[in-house]
């Protein structure tokens, strides 16, 4: 099967390159408005966040921590209890920072890649600064609207932890979830002897820089997809076949443009939350439900840059596909209801949208940061291996 995809890229990238260049004006406006976006709020928001998960986590599950709590945590996610301070952190630093910190704790050995691909869904979430300041603030123009949306995500995004920590590989792990404290308890006490602080900063900090590089590709590949998907009509030829299934007359031509902006969030969520935010004949409750749902499922774009971290780990895509799949849907879900139940009144605070097409101060600075992290002497650090460790130990 395989071998029979392959060539149809081969011969697809032609085709590709023509309609590149037929669009020119269009992609390239489009690839510098995300390098801006990247520059501007990505790369600021995630670097440190790297930085800091690469220097923690070989320490993070000496951690004191009474037992009793342990076994609570245990027995909610079913994980060992050191995961819960990646979940948490997860809610606060955005996408994709869960997933590095889940790639740092499966090379220290701390979990397995059954319990990185449980970890993957629950850890990484949309950021405070993104939800109430560029959809609450920049785009409603309202930060109590925006506080409204992140309350949601963080409620349905914890329910959704607890029922991936029960259905996927629950009980049946749950023997070794519980011996994971033992089963590395040797490796624990060899890291920090072995591995200076100043050589692991230096490491964590090469390393990123590259994976912010490696996510803004993925930031702009994605941006420029779905801008040809739209201008070559993909969207609204989806969006008007599915109207027509679902609605008649009059109504197909604004459910063709409902579905039309639910398809660009699922590819990337920022264009898709601006997409829904332009339906001015929706009600405010759907679109709000609307975008929870895009926030939840995280969209193709963060999915792959997700995977791209956790590239032959073993983790499985499935898990990260339903976990965000069902994030979203009951985002939605309380979102709507929350509204019908409470409703709330939203003042506009004449914010302006910052523009990410002038030349700002900070670009030159996180260039320049990103020059000076991959010219540092390199430090490649490898987790010590147990079998050298046990032979050095007899």
């Amino acid at each position: 099967m395989k071998n029979k995809i392959i060539p149809i890229f081969v011969y697809m990238f032609p085709v590709f390159a023509i309609i590149l260049c037929l669009f020119a004006k269009e992609t390239s406006q489009v690839a510098k408005n995300a390098i801006y976006l990247c520059l501007d709020i990505v790369i600021p928001s995630l670097f440190p966040f790297f930085v800091i998960s690469k220097v923690i986590i070989p320490y993070i599950s000496l951690f004191p921590c009474p037992k009793i709590i342990k076994r609570f945590i245990e027995r909610i996610f079913y994980l060992p209890y050191y995961t819960v301070f990646i979940i948490l952190l997860g809610f606060i630093s955005g996408y994709p920072s869960g997933a590095k910190m889940t790639r740092d704790m499966l090379d220290e050995k701390l979990i397995d890649s059954k319990q990185a691909s449980k970890l993957l869904p629950m850890a990484n979430n949309s950021s405070p600064l993104f939800i109430v300041g560029t959809i609450g603030a920049g785009l409603f123009k309202s930060v109590k609207l925006g506080v409204f949306l992140l309350i949601i995500h963080w409620i349905s995004g914890l329910t959704t932890a607890i029922i991936i920590g029960r259905l996927v590989y629950g009980k049946r792990n749950y023997n070794s979830v519980l011996n994971g404290e033992e089963r590395n308890k040797e490796y624990i006490k060899i890291t920090p002897a072995t591995v200076s602080l100043p050589a692991l900063i230096a490491s964590s900090i090469e390393e990123a820089a590259i994976l912010c590089i490696k996510v803004s590709g993925y930031i702009v590949f994605f941006a420029v997809i779905s801008e040809l998907l739209s201008l070559l009509g993909v969207f609204s030829l989806l969006a008007g076949f599915f109207g027509l299934l679902f609605t008649r007359g009059s109504q197909a031509a604004l459910s063709s443009e409902f579905i039309t902006a639910i398809l660009k969030g699922l590819m990337e969520i920022t264009s898709g939350a601006q997409a829904v935010y332009n339906l001015k004949n929706m009600q405010l409750n759907i679109q709000l439900a609307v975008i929870s749902i895009i926030f939840g499922f995280a969209g193709f774009s963060v999915h792959t840059q997700i995977m791209g971290i956790m590239k032959g780990t073993g983790c499985k895509y499935r898990v990260l596909f339903l976990g965000k799949l069902l994030h979203g849907i009951i985002a939605g879900i309380l979102t709507f209801l929350a509204i019908g139940i409470m409703p709330i009144s939203v003042q506009v605070s004449g914010l302006e949208v910052v523009s990410g097409t002038g030349l700002l101060w900070t670009r030159p600075i996180v260039i320049l940061v990103l020059i000076l992290s991959l010219i540092i002497n390199p430090y490649r650090i490898s987790p010590p291996d147990r079998k050298s460790i046990n032979k050095d130990k007899d």
